[in-house]
């Protein structure tokens, strides 16, 4: 029996995704940031309302409503972007570290998962009000509340940031070495 160099030849790799896979994870990808980026905005006037306000049931009510969104959403949210990200990188023409832009938004996305999963879950955990009588005394049982006022911040301007460079593709391919 005698083999024909077609059957030795391995079958063609398919690195990429279909166009219809692409375009779902793409969907998916632009979900979860435009998500995260929406959780970011419903919790910022949450912790300025915390920080501000001198009702103590409010301040306390404030925090709560923090530490029953966080853990639910943006956990969920940083995996699910991390992930679409690396599928859109490994099985689309721009690959993980080709383009410079790609890097970039790759870095962000690994830093604001890391962020989220470091500090944020762990504070939102411990986070305890109690019905106190005024903000300060809230304020007071947290420690340092404005800790609260960072991620929010932080993450939104960085998504935002790889929104820009989602459309721009600043920078050109990363040579080879």
């Amino acid at each position: 029996m005698t083999t024909t160099s077609q059957n030795l030849a391995s079958p063609p790799r398919r690195d990429r995704l279909s166009r219809r896979q692409r375009q779902a994870v793409l969907v998916l990808h632009i979900v979860s940031a435009v998500g995260w980026i929406g959780v970011d905005f419903a919790l910022l006037p949450l912790v300025i309302t915390g920080l501000t306000t001198d009702d103590g049931p409010t301040a306390a009510a404030a925090y709560r409503a923090v530490a029953i969104f966080v853990p639910w959403t943006i956990p969920a949210l940083s995996l699910l972007i991390v992930s679409t990200g690396v599928l859109l990188g490994l099985g689309t023409k721009w690959g993980l570290i080709r383009h410079w832009w790609v890097t970039v938004k790759l870095v962000i996305s690994l830093i604001l998962t890391t962020l989220v999963f470091a500090s944020l879950l762990p504070a939102v955990r411990d986070l305890e009000v109690t019905a106190a009588t005024t903000g300060d005394e809230v304020r007071a049982a947290l420690g340092d509340p404005t800790m609260f006022l960072y991620p929010p911040v932080v993450s939104s301007l960085m998504l935002m940031t790889a929104l820009v460079l989602s459309v721009k593709k600043p920078w050109g391919r990363r040579r080879s070495r």
